[in-house]
């Protein structure tokens, strides 16, 4: 596997355990209100968010993408 792919799991995986206990326990409130939302739900807006830019990332960072060469792996 490529340091590129390991960085993204390790995030992804860190992200995705951020959403179960006993992580989201601290934010499970509903005060105080951020941008008008429970604390509960701006936590899995934030997490929603920071995994699409990780995506993000990943896809445009794509040594084929910059190579101009089409992904056929």
């Amino acid at each position: 596997m490529t340091r590129r792919k390991i960085i993204f799991l390790a995030v992804f995986f860190i992200l995705q355990l951020s959403l179960i206990w006993p992580i989201y326990s601290f934010f499970a409130g509903v005060f105080p209100l951020i941008f008008g939302l429970p604390l509960s739900f701006a936590w899995i807006v934030f997490i929603l968010i920071s995994c699409f830019l990780l995506l993000l990332w990943y896809y445009f960072s794509d040594p084929a993408l910059k190579s101009g060469q089409p992904n056929d792996r």
